[in-house]
């Protein structure tokens, strides 16, 4: 049985509440073979019992029925299924798994699957609950069966997630809590085989720039230090990466949020250098960037104008947040990109923090109160404010805009970096 943070739902009221809370997770729920005994006329719902059978059926139209498995593996196995649980697991028993903090134990089965030899059009995954975990009273040992079927019908795959259990008491939470995180971790299976969208981000850089020198930079700059965005620099573990990467290492913790990343790929030719990232486990611990999946690709190119910048990002959000992680992207990759841009032209240069206009007085004379780094976002603020020609009104109304703040753009043919959203194919399979 999938499971969640049981205490926490009690705390949200009752399951009407998160009904209305995730509306998301409950298409094609169905809750069948009820069978629920009531102690007595004066009995509370404490004290309910009987078999819980619950079924979820997920359509996926671009999946294969060993790709949905598969991703039923990864996603949702491995990784917890979008639920706000941690999995724990070993590469000597693969097959077993414990969900904190509830501590409850799952086990897969020996493999139960069937693939019609023709055309493979029919897989099958088998698991139980080993033990229910201190959360779970009241589940009875051994009546837990689990069985998820994926077959191609109708030109589609049909996932059929069936769960059954006995428990003798909180039959009508333990009902609506399988119901949830079952639903919910079939829709996050559901979502992690819709075809990704990508932003490609692109822009050129007039000079003779190395593009080795370039990556150097840019793993130093933008993963190593932070790219200059607003937030705390992040802490590096790992190894130190071998190709082009300076002092960069493999892998990054950034605060807030609490997302890892990891080189995984690095290239080099002649005119080209480039190089590969994802985030790890990302999910709901990753807030507000609510990712299944998260990967990019950064290339450099020697051309024959200058170096051509090139960050491809490919994701898969949760459709609930689909707008919000976009927009999020789109603001951070965009600014890296430009800063990147101040970095390798103005490597050096600062921006001066100056007293506000006319007000001398104010200061005792002071011209300057500091300088930060102008290959920085409050360098790119600082630096626009500076040169602002428009209107008092026009720069207040900016206030509230903070998108608008420093080096900002369109991103369209007319600004010096372009970018866009199309729906694609995986970077991992055109590099």
């Amino acid at each position: 049985m999938a499971s969640t943070l049981v205490h926490l739902l009690i705390l949200f009221g009752g399951f009407g509440q998160l009904w209305s809370f995730s509306p998301r997770y409950t298409p094609f729920n169905t809750v069948q073979g009820r069978h629920k005994s009531q102690l007595g006329a004066g009995s509370s719902a404490r004290e309910e019992s009987g078999i819980i059978s619950v079924s979820i059926q997920k359509r996926f139209p671009d999946a294969t029925p060993e790709q949905a498995r598969d991703a039923w593996m990864d996603y949702h196995w491995k990784k917890g299924g979008g639920l706000p649980i941690l999995i724990v697991s070993s590469d000597e028993s693969p097959k077993e798994r414990t969900i904190l903090p509830t501590l409850m134990k799952e086990q897969l089965l020996d493999d139960e699957v069937e693939e019609n030899q023709e055309d493979q059009s029919h897989v099958e995954i088998s698991y139980k609950v080993t033990d229910a975990g201190p959360l779970f009273p009241g589940i009875i040992p051994d009546t837990h069966s689990a069985n998820v079927t994926f077959e191609y019908t109708n030109q589609a795959t049909v996932m059929n997630w069936d769960v059954s259990f006995e428990t003798t008491k909180f039959y009508t939470l333990y009902e609506a809590v399988t119901q949830w995180t079952v639903g919910t971790s079939a829709t996050t299976v559901q979502e992690c085989l819709t075809l990704p969208r990508r932003l490609n981000v692109k822009t050129v850089i007039d000079g003779d720039i190395d593009p080795f020198l370039a990556r150097k930079e840019c793993l130093e700059f933008v993963w190593a230090s932070g790219g200059g965005l607003p937030l705390i620099p992040p802490i590096p573990f790992g190894d130190i990466l071998e190709e082009g990467g300076g002092s960069a290492r493999r892998s990054l913790l950034r605060i807030p949020p609490l997302i890892t990343e990891s080189i995984v790929d690095t290239a080099t030719t002649e005119k080209q250098t480039s190089f590969e990232y994802r985030l790890n486990r990302p999910g709901l611990t990753t807030f507000p960037f609510l990712l299944h999946t998260h990967i990019g690709h950064v290339s450099f190119t020697s051309t024959a104008t200058g170096l051509a910048i090139d960050w491809e990002v490919e994701i898969r959000p949760y459709q609930i947040a689909k707008p919000i992680v976009e927009k999020l992207v789109e603001m951070t990759v965009s600014t890296l990109v430009r800063n990147l841009r101040v970095k390798l032209l103005e490597p050096d240069a600062v921006v001066l923090i100056k007293p506000p206009r006319g007000n001398a007085n104010l200061t005792m004379g002071l011209e300057e109160f500091g300088k930060v780094s102008k290959s920085s976002w409050l360098g790119g603020v600082l630096e626009s404010h500076l040169s602002d020609v428009r209107s008092t009104k026009d720069q207040t109304l900016s206030l509230i805009q903070p998108w608008t703040w420093g080096r900002s753009g369109e991103g369209d043919e007319l600004d010096i970096v372009q970018y866009q959203w199309i729906d694609g194919q995986s970077v991992e399979e055109d590099v």
